[in-house]
């Protein structure tokens, strides 16, 4: 059988570099940068860091643009994954504490509870909720169920809800969450500010792709969603633009999640966020073209000192 690769043949590293000095990319140092391609690889550095760089009328670097520019791109990107993907786990374990809390304590805290049907508002969606249910059955009677699950099911033949959530994924609390009951919904929103129904719905929504991007190690500074976080008191106060009533910046893209987390953790956590969020940005300088694929509105240091709640 015939492949269909033969317009992107195999490079050996020295055939990459003779590649990318083609394209007028500088390298210094080719045996560092046959170190670096050995390391993360052609497709993992190139073609995920290349576009900032590369003049689309020629498909050419841009003049004097060097290997490490784009390599410094990639650490750049690494180091606001570890940044993220902490403080967004911070807010998972909190939000996944407050529903199993506030379920148990309104309905019960076993399987029959949290599997029962009428203790969720699905309306048109029943396929959602029963599908929850069977990846939750799958966590308590898989065959190989975690420690702790195993441990209350061999003990007690039921497992509460506040065990559960340490296997359940944050794309299962966002689903559970968005099929609460009203009441249930709003206690749970009273934990994070008093913030809205839909707005931490939708938050959810987005801390959880950006989750993902960060835990699966994908590209993540210019990274953007078909989801969107609502227009909140921080886009104005931030004053971001807006063409046709829309902000063009921290809707669906990675300052969506900085807006998000200045919601949702508490000012500690956030202040800590904020932080090492800015000695990332200081220790890798990236370009003001970076900053705005990323979202960031040149004043976006200013969500320190803004008060959303």
């Amino acid at each position: 059988m015939a492949s269909n690769l033969r317009k992107k043949p195999f490079l050996d590293y020295q055939a990459q570099i003779k590649y990318l000095k083609q394209k007028q990319l500088v390298i210094n140092n080719e045996v560092s940068a046959t170190a670096v391609l050995e390391k993360v690889s052609y497709y993992g550095l190139i073609n995920g860091y290349k576009d900032v760089f590369k003049d689309p009328a020629t498909n050419n670097f841009y003049p004097d643009t060097t290997f490490d520019d784009i390599y410094n791109l990639y650490l750049f990107d690494a180091e606001l994954r570890d940044v993220f993907l902490k403080y967004i786990l911070i807010f998972e374990k909190h939000v996944k504490s407050s529903i199993s809390y506030h379920f148990s304590n309104t309905y019960g805290n076993g399987i029959a509870f949290y599997q029962n049907i009428n203790n969720y508002d699905y309306g048109h969606h029943l396929s959602d909720v029963q599908y929850l249910f069977r990846k939750m059955n799958g966590k308590i009677n898989g065959r190989h169920p975690s420690p702790q699950i195993a441990h209350y099911m061999n003990t007690y033949q039921d497992v509460p809800l506040w065990v559960l959530t340490t296997d359940v994924t944050i794309g299962e609390t966002a689903t559970m969450y968005r099929y609460l009951k009203g009441h249930c919904k709003t206690l749970v929103c009273n934990d994070f500010h008093h913030i809205g129904r839909n707005e931490l719905g939708k938050m959810l929504i987005i801390l959880t792709k950006y989750r993902n991007i960060c835990a699966h190690g994908n590209r993540l500074f210019n990274a953007k969603t078909q989801d969107s976080i609502p227009d909140l008191i921080a886009h104005k106060k931030l004053q971001i633009p807006k063409v046709n009533s829309r902000y063009q910046q921290g809707k669906s893209d990675l300052f969506a999640t900085v807006i998000s987390l200045k919601y949702l953790l508490d000012n500690t956590d956030f202040h800590m966020f904020y932080y090492d969020l800015k000695k990332v940005i200081k220790k890798y300088n990236p370009s003001v073209k970076t900053l705005e694929l990323m979202g960031f509105p040149s004043n976006w240091m200013s969500i320190l000192r803004i008060k959303v709640y």
